[in-house]
């Protein structure tokens, strides 16, 4: 579900260096790759003229710009990948609008990373995640389920805003459900069953649906497999508790200029 990041355009090839250069107002924004081969890292950085406002290094670096809160400039957003299986998308938004440079969000992207969709039809974008809160609970990775929030902006800060776009999770939930039906005429295997129901479920609660979703699983799926109906009464709880605060417990904001933030503990 990770999102091509090609600028359409907007981005400027220089030779011999093979820098990237995105326009950001009156600021540039280069984007140097990681040479191949090199333990270098991939570079972003932004600069005011001669005067280097920030800077986010990484496996790779991506730059573009998106319109996540109204009025003024879109915001500027560089994407690090750490590189190998299953790993791992931060984002770091950052917006002109109070008159400097600020950081709007830090996001972790996790997995699955995320998507910039205009989901209200008012010209800014909201922030489509896929979490993986739900990875290798009681089945493999390969058919792990996976919830979908959104945040957006809600005049302070990059919020969760799941509920108001309730129609992203149910028609999460809606797939996993053809699915397990599906499964379940075809006697498929019960681990992935678990999972199909488990996505159901969860992303039928993010949707503020829970209550029917449960009655779906009774009338439509326990009648017809008593193994799921015991498996779902012992992990309720867990997967109730997989719901809790999925995006906006990826999200912080930071006063820094270099990126990736150092943790506490690190030189």
């Amino acid at each position: 579900m990770k999102k091509c990041l090609a600028l359409a355009g907007l981005l400027t090839l220089l030779p011999p260096a093979y820098a990237e250069v995105l326009r950001w107002g009156t600021l540039t924004v280069t984007v140097t790759p990681r040479p191949e081969g090199s333990t270098e890292e991939a570079r972003a950085v932004v600069k005011n003229g001669n005067h280097t406002v920030l800077t986010v290094s990484g496996w790779n670096v991506a730059a573009e710009l998106q319109p996540l809160r109204p009025g003024g400039l879109p915001e500027l957003v560089l994407t690090t990948f750490s590189g190998g299986a299953h790993c791992c998308s931060v984002y770091y938004a950052f917006t002109q609008d109070a008159g400097r440079v600020e950081n709007l969000a830090v996001i972790d992207g996790g997995n699955y990373g995320l998507r910039f969709v205009d989901l209200s039809g008012d010209g800014t974008k909201e922030l489509l995640l896929a979490s993986d809160r739900l990875a290798y609970y009681d089945w493999p990775y390969a058919v792990s389920p996976a919830l979908l929030t959104v945040l957006a902006w809600d005049g302070v800060q990059l919020a969760d805003r799941t509920r108001a776009y309730a129609y992203v999770p149910a028609q999460e939930a809606a797939r996993n459900l053809r699915d397990l039906l599906a499964g379940l005429s075809k006697d498929a295997d019960l681990t992935n069953l678990k999972a199909r129901l488990g996505g159901y479920y969860a992303n039928m609660v993010l949707a503020g649906q829970g209550a029917q979703a449960e009655e779906v699983l009774r009338t439509q799926v326990f009648a017809k497999s008593p193994a799921l109906r015991d498996w779902f009464r012992l992990h309720r709880p867990g997967l109730i508790d997989a719901t809790y605060a999925p995006a906006e417990g990826r999200v912080r904001v930071a006063g820094s200029t270099t990126y990736p933030l150092k943790e506490p503990g690190q030189p």
